[in-house]
Order: structure tokens, then C-alpha cells, then sequence
């Protein structure tokens, strides 16, 4: 090739290279056209060694509650002055709650302990980080969830196309000049939805609804026991900001007002200050003594002048909820045993003989022919307050067992041949059953003057509506009267104690067990083998012997061993105590029972027809008092 022509070439790179801003000659190929040797071919390739410029107006302005918003001018990514403007490729965004001065005015220190925006936890970013726009455009980007109360500093650089990065934002690099903001720390709400329950013997459990506050820290709970229950002389509680109820215990017995607030995180284990909401809405609610079960197990033996009083554990409260640990009940759950004696069941004055502990089931002392009748009551906490009811009483005369209801008056006699079901092995809690007796007031009204329940239960836990005795107890139900009526009139008629009549409840039906009015002692006695609810009636009473088909237990008998329908009872009213006899003959008048057995309660007779007689229709046929009532029965096989 002509030298002559090399040395022009290298002129034309040389005008090209001060000619072009920006890119430089990396490239230069000249090549002689075949077809012309004096034509000259060049092609130039461009590379990009200026990175964007720095972003001059970086702000970080403060939003709602943890955000902070960052802003500023998009730059351009040709930073030199001849090129065309264009958009960066993407931006790199770092925030730390430390600013460059204080790391010496390194940016590169800071940015090495600092976050990078893109690893905040969702969803604290709403746009990570946003596409640069066009050169001047104003570009941001909101961060949320950050700390409140923190001060956080921001730094920010972009990166063109050839992943050339462009220096630190120009307020980072002046001496107080970086971005910042402070972080709005809001007060929590107050917490909604407060409720309190006794849950032990000295022990609240408080429920409320979670609270909303991010930055959450723990929830303060204030009682004031005092009056007038102004949070005047609160104490509190506090519970974690996961929580939605807390126990609270050590409790004294009376009544508290209640009621939270929410703390969120600040000083000193977090910036800012910990700001707490205003209270809930206050609640009130009452610590009353939690009573142990009344004991039960009740045995009474007497020799030499001296009575023996015996009783099974108590191992749970009078829910039924057992102790923590039964074998060794802990104050407040039962802290002592009390013995009673008394010159009579109802209405009686009961003088405490003996205060024994938790490990004592038996106590002795010296028989009192004047005071006759002992009982047991467990004691939960060492206060009067926290004494349970009074167990079966029983008779050292007689050895009798008495259930006294509420009303101290009404009772439920269990005859001396008939306690051994509810005495059961010392020391063994499963092994008696227990009765227990409530008023039912919400049954009074129109008919019904008193209204009591007896129930059993098997080893003191387990309800047994099926138990009964093998013999005659005695129900005692108790009325009052105002001149010559029962008291109060609830059907707006005056209904003398002749018409007090006993009801039962059979598990289906209220049947009519009519009852002996004793109208000097404003009491009506029913001998009868069934607990469960019996009420006291109003009704029409003739004066003699009566039958009707209501006093039939059922039409309809199946023999067939299953204990349903496998009898047939027939209650009668017999205010006179009248000779009253029952026959069962079949179809062709043959007589196939001559006397019907004693029926389960007072006036009653029962059929039982056994499994080996025929199916069909029968009649019955009760006579009394010179009155006869006849009807049919039905055998169904």
C-alpha cells in the first residue's frame, strides 16, 4: 500500500476522535476497494465509557404512619455535554438510620452498611425501585412499614445500559446535606372488644380483639378494685402484642373495672417514644369465691358415746371442674374440711365441732343426744366466703340421709336401708353417688309454686337421670301461704294448700304424683324412689279416691327387658289413704294378675308383665273407696 495513504488514514482517525464527545474510536478498518485502489471503506464502533449523572435533588419526605417517600429528578445517562440526552437503564436505592457523616463522609462506607431497598420485607416497598424516567421527570418511590420514630437517611445512584454506575447523589456527598426523613410514629388505637371472666379461684382471664398498630409493642391492662373504680389507684398488667387474653391472678375477692390499652415500640429498646393509645372502653367484673365441691360420701357410725363422721375426698370444684393436681389440692382450690352438727334438719342452727385438713377424711367426737345431725362443707380459700353448701346430713339416731334444698326447708329423705349408694369405699371418689339440689325460679309462675331439683351423681361427676332407689325416699316440699291461699298468687285465684299437688318430671312429661297435704306444717310429703325436678302444683284435688287415664305411665307395654315401656304405672289421688287395689284380667275376663304390686311412688300400683305373656289387649281394672276405674292395655311383642 502508498505510505501516502496511511498517513491520511491516520489524519481521518484523528479528525473523527476530536470530533465525536462521549464514544471513542475503538475500531478503525480500512480497506482498499478491489474494484478502485485509491477508494477507502471505514466503519467505526462506539463504546460507552461515560456513566449517568449523579442525581442532584435526592428528598426523603415523611408519609403516614412508617413511610417515607423519596423523590427527585431523573438524570440524564450521558453525563457529558455533548451527547443526547437519554434515561438511565435503572436506579440502586440504599436507606440506613446512620447518614454518611457518620461513618467520616465515606459513601462508600455507609453504602456498604446500609439496605438495599429491594430487601425489605413485603410489603414494605411499593415499587422496587421504579423505571428511571426521562432526563428532568420526577421519579419516586414510597416506602412503607419502616420503623416509626427512626430517622433514616437515603442514598441513590443509577446505572446506564453498559452497567457504567453513576457517582452517589450529590446531597449525599455534601456535609449535612443527605436525604432524610423522620418517621411518623402514630398512637396505637385503643383496643376493642374487652371482656373479663373468673377462670379460677383468684384468677381473671381478659380477652380483647387484636389491635391494628404494626409497630405494636405489648398491651397494659389496668385494674381498680377501689371505689368508685375511677383508675384512680389502678394497677396493672401487661401482656405481649401477639396476645388476645391474658391471666391475670392473685386476685383478692370484690369487684374491678378493667381495661386496656395499646403500646407500641419506642425508648429505649426502639427509636422514637413508646406511644400508647387511649384506654378501652372499661369493662367490670366481679372475683368471687370459687367453691369446692360439697363433699360427699357421707357416712355416720356411733358407739360408746361417741359419733364417727366420714366422707370421701374432694378432688374438683362445684362445677365439676377437677383440681389441678387431686391428690394434693392447693390453696384455693380446698384448704380445709368443716364438721356441722345441729338439733334439726330445716331451719337448723349449725354449730361448727371440728376444722380438719385436706389429708383428713374422718372425724370423731362426742355424741350429742340433743344435737343428733351432722353434715360436712369444704372449704376453698380460709375464708367463711368460700364454704361450700352442706352435704347429706346425716342422722346418728336413725342413720338417715337428708338433701336439704335451698330453701332450708324442703328436703329429699333417704331412708337407712337405702344410703349404702351413697356412702361408697373409703378414700375412693367414684365409688358414691351424690346428690344435688337446686331451686328452680325460673319455672314459678301461673301453676307452679315452687319447683326443685335433685340430681344424681355417679361418683360425684357423672349425671345418672336413671338412677333411683330400691326402696321409698321421701320428697318434702315446703310452701308458704298469705290468709288461707298458697303464696304468692300467681294465677290471680285463690288456691288453697288442699289443691297443692306434686309434679315429676319423667324425662318426657310432667306426671301428677299427687302428694299428702300437711296443711299445719305448710308441707306436702310423696314417698318415691326417683330423683330429678319436682314442682309444686295448683290444681284441682277431689276428696277422695281418683284415677284418670293421665295417671297411666303408658298404654302401651314391651316386655322385652330393654328398660323402655317394660312396665305399666298407675297413679292415683288417695288423699283419704284408702284401701286401693288393681287387677289385670284378659279379653275373655280371665284374671292374669289378682293385685297389682306398690308402684314406685306414694299412690301408685305397677304391672310388670314379664317376657312369657302373649301379646295383646288387656284390661285393668283399680278399685277404692267403693269406686271403680277400668281401661285397657296393650301388650305389643
Amino acid at each position: 500500500m502508498d505510505p501516502s495513504l496511511f498517513r491520511r488514514l491516520r489524519l481521518i482517525a484523528a479528525l473523527l476522535g476530536a470530533a465525536v464527545a462521549g464514544p471513542c474510536l475503538t475500531a478503525l478498518t480500512a480497506e482498499r476497494a478491489l474494484a478502485a485502489p485509491d477508494s477507502l471503506a471505514v466503519s467505526i464502533t462506539p463504546r460507552d465509557i461515560w456513566p449517568p449523572a449523579p442525581v442532584t435533588d435526592l428528598v426523603g419526605l415523611p408519609g403516614a404512619e412508617g413511610q417515607l417517600l423519596l423523590q427527585w429528578t431523573a438524570p440524564d445517562s450521558n453525563s457529558n455535554a455533548l451527547g443526547v440526552p437519554s434515561p438511565a437503564a435503572g436506579y440502586a436505592i440504599r436507606i440506613a438510620t446512620f447518614s454518611v457523616d457518620d461513618v467520616g463522609g465515606s459513601t462508600t462506607a455507609w453504602w456498604g452498611g446500609a439496605m438495599d431497598v429491594r430487601s425489605l420485607p413485603a410489603p414494605s416497598v411499593s415499587a422496587v425501585p421504579p423505571a428511571p424516567g426521562s432526563p428532568g421527570a420526577q421519579d419516586f418511590l414510597l416506602l412503607t412499614r419502616l420503623e416509626p420514630g427512626a430517622t433514616v437517611y437515603a442514598l441513590i445512584t443509577s446505572t446506564d445500559s453498559a452497567g457504567l454506575i453513576s457517582d452517589a447523589d450529590v446531597k449525599a456527598v455534601t456535609p449535612g446535606g443527605q436525604a432524610f426523613a423522620l418517621i411518623y410514629d402514630a398512637v396505637p388505637p385503643a383496643p376493642s372488644g374487652l371482656a373479663a371472666v373468673q377462670t379460677g379461684a383468684s384468677t381473671f382471664t381478659v380477652t380483647w380483639s387484636s389491635g391494628t398498630a404494626y409497630d405494636l409493642d405489648y398491651y397494659r391492662i389496668s385494674l381498680d378494685s377501689t371505689v368508685p373504680r375511677d383508675f384512680a389507684d389502678a394497677w396493672s398488667s401487661t401482656a405481649s402484642a401477639s396476645a388476645t387474653s391474658a391471666l391475670i391472678g392473685g386476685l383478692p375477692y370484690g369487684t374491678y373495672a378493667l381495661r386496656i390499652g395499646a403500646v407500641d415500640k419506642g425508648a429505649p429498646s426502639g427509636p422514637g417514644l413508646p406511644l400508647e393509645s387511649p384506654p378501652s372502653a372499661s369493662v367490670t367484673a366481679d372475683i368471687i369465691p370459687r367453691l369446692a365441691q360439697t363433699p360427699y360420701g357421707i357416712d355416720i357410725s356411733s358407739s360408746a358415746g361417741s359419733v364417727t363422721i366420714r366422707w370421701l375426698p374432694v378432688v374438683r370444684y362445684d362445677d365439676l371442674t377437677g383440681f389441678v393436681d387431686p391428690s394434693a389440692p392447693s390453696i384455693g382450690e380446698l384448704t380445709s374440711y368443716r364438721v356441722y352438727r345441729a338439733s334439726t334438719i330445716v331451719l337448723g342452727t349449725w354449730a361448727e365441732v371440728a376444722s380438719l385438713s385436706t389429708g383428713t377424711a374422718s372425724w370423731t367426737g362426742p355424741a350429742v343426744a340433743t344435737a343428733p345431725y351432722y353434715t360436712v362443707r369444704s372449704e376453698s380459700t380460709g375464708s367463711d366466703l368460700s364454704l361450700s353448701g352442706r352435704s347429706l346430713i346425716r342422722s346418728a339416731a336413725t342413720l338417715e340421709g337428708f338433701v336439704v334444698a335451698p330453701d332450708d326447708q324442703s328436703y329429699f329423705r333417704i331412708p337407712a336401708a337405702e344410703i349404702a349408694p351413697f356412702v361408697g369405699s373409703a378414700g375412693d371418689s367414684a365409688s358414691a353417688y351424690a346428690i344435688i339440689v337446686s331451686s328452680r325460679p325460673q319455672d314459678l309462675g301461673g301453676r307452679v309454686y315452687k319447683s326443685l331439683d335433685f340430681k344424681a351423681y355417679r361418683g360425684g361427676l357423672i349425671h345418672d337421670p336413671n338412677f333411683r332407689l330400691d326402696g321409698m325416699g321421701t320428697v318434702r316440699m315446703h310452701y308458704e301461704i298469705s290468709g288461707s291461699s298458697l303464696s304468692p298468687s300467681f294465677t290471680g285465684a285463690a288456691a288453697g294448700p288442699q289443691n297443692a299437688s306434686v309434679y315429676w318430671w319423667n324425662g318426657a312429661r310432667w306426671l301428677q304424683l299427687y302428694g299428702k297435704v300437711d296443711t299445719l306444717s305448710q308441707n306436702v310429703f310423696l314417698e318415691t324412689k326417683y330423683f330429678g325436678q319436682y314442682q309444686l302444683r295448683s290444681v284441682e284435688r277431689v276428696a277422695g279416691f281418683a284415677f284418670n287415664l293421665a295417671g297411666l305411665s303408658n298404654r302401651f307395654v314391651t316386655p322385652n327387658g330393654d328398660g323402655k315401656n317394660d312396665t305399666a304405672v298407675f297413679t292415683f289421688d288417695n288423699p283419704r289413704d284408702a284401701k286401693v287395689t288393681g287387677r289385670i284380667l284378659d279379653l275373655r275376663g280371665r284374671v292374669v294378675v289378682s293385685e297389682l304390686a306398690p308402684g314406685p311412688v306414694q299412690n301408685t300400683l305397677e304391672w310388670k308383665p314379664g317376657a312369657a305373656l302373649p301379646g295383646g289387649i288387656y284390661i285393668y281394672q283399680l278399685e277404692g273407696e267403693g269406686q271403680s276405674f277400668t281401661g285397657t292395655i296393650v301388650i305389643l311383642k
